[in-house]
């Protein structure tokens, strides 16, 4: 079966949780990216779509995760912004509220928000600029060119909105694409490429486009669904695809993943939310294993 993968975001925490899934699939279901035609990775799903793609050992990696080896003093730790009345149950309270809002918008991902988004994402005070920023991904992300295969990383350009897939054809290197995936707005500086700033903001969905690429059979979507990670356009797109016939599997956060979804970007949770990926994987592997 022509399988397309599609990993969503998650901060810190999703980070571990999507590698705890992985690592899951691949000792009850057999499944690696290597079956995969095309891996989609948005913010936390860039990282580990990257690391499954250039060949790190994901069953290790999660076994790193839950030790809480990995943790990383370079990574700031967030501090609720003072003074919001912002509902910040997507736990990403670190945000300003101006652009929590837009995130947590109930219209879905639309090119107008993300440029608002983008706008104050290039003007946000925040803890680290970009030197710094890029030394910490440089130094946390475990391969620095494109793996073979087809991996195409999101993101945002901040000045229109549009959304965008880095491929390794693009001239970005690696770790400035997944940098410029997980560049949270106010958290984290946009990234600069060829003249233009990209961050982390609401993307359009890009499955039906690729699933006609690719001539695809399957997807399967691995993401956190909580708060400002909910994204209606992209599930509405996988709902109608699933219409015209395409098999659809979706992991997304279980009960469990309550634990550690009110602070996504807290890499102290790290331990936890990989085991609950690893459960979370588990028991979906009955499902994607009937995909082969």
């Amino acid at each position: 079966m022509n399988t397309g993968l599609i990993l969503g975001g998650g901060g810190w925490v999703g980070i571990a949780w999507e590698t705890g899934v992985l690592a899951a699939l691949r000792q009850h279901a057999g499944f690696t990216l290597s079956a995969c035609s095309v891996a989609v990775g948005t913010s936390a799903g860039a990282y580990v779509a990257a690391m499954a793609m250039g060949g790190v050992d994901l069953v290790e990696r999660a076994r790193a995760e839950q030790s809480g080896a990995l943790l990383t003093s370079l990574a700031p730790v967030p501090e609720p912004t003072s003074g919001t009345t912002t509902d910040t149950s997507g736990g990403t309270s670190a945000v300003p509220p101006d652009i929590m809002r837009l995130m947590l918008s109930p219209e879905g991902p639309s090119i107008e928000r993300a440029r608002a988004i983008g706008h104050l994402a290039m003007t946000a005070a925040r803890d680290l600029d970009h030197d710094a920023a890029m030394h910490l991904w440089r130094s946390v992300l475990p391969l620095s060119v494109w793996p073979e295969g087809d991996l195409r990383i999101t993101s945002v350009r901040c000045e229109t909105g549009e959304t965008v897939l880095w491929t390794r054809s693009d001239g970005i290197d690696l770790p400035a694409a997944v940098a410029s995936s997980c560049a949270v707005p106010g958290f984290l500086p946009p990234v600069p490429f060829d003249g233009a700033h990209y961050c982390d903001a609401p993307r359009l969905p890009s499955a039906a486009a690729l699933a006609k690429e690719k001539n695809l059979d399957a997807f399967i979507f691995i993401g956190p669904r909580a708060g400002a990670l909910a994204n209606m356009a992209e599930d509405a797109e996988l709902d109608e695809l699933e219409r015209q016939g395409l098999r659809i599997v979706r992991i997304t956060d279980g009960p469990d993943f309550t634990e550690v979804a009110g602070e996504l970007l807290d890499q102290r949770l790290r331990p936890r939310a990989a085991q609950i990926g690893l459960d979370d994987g588990r028991r979906a592997a009955q499902q994607v294993a009937a995909l082969r």
